[in-house]
């Protein structure tokens, strides 16, 4: 049996209320630089924070790109009287 890809496009696999951009929490900084940093200082803490922000970034970014289409068609439903 083939395992279906994903394909991350809106009204396909990915909803209109799922998070466009992930957020986390504290608990997950926490369990980063437990699991990546040899030295727990502010500079490690700020490094892993930054570094779980750009990932999400990354993930946002790819969503706005794959689906600006998508998100324009919806954003146009029902102007067509205003226009």
């Amino acid at each position: 049996m083939e395992t279906e890809r994903k394909r991350w496009k809106l009204g396909d696999d990915v909803s209109a209320e799922d998070n466009i951009l992930d957020g986390f929490t504290f608990k997950d900084l926490i369990l980063a630089v437990h699991c990546n940093c040899e030295s727990i200082t502010p500079e490690a803490v700020r490094r892993e924070a930054t570094e779980i922000l750009e990932e999400r970034m990354q993930d946002y970014r790819f969503l706005l790109r794959n689906n600006i289409e998508e998100i324009m068609a919806e954003a146009k439903k029902g102007r067509a009287q205003y226009e």
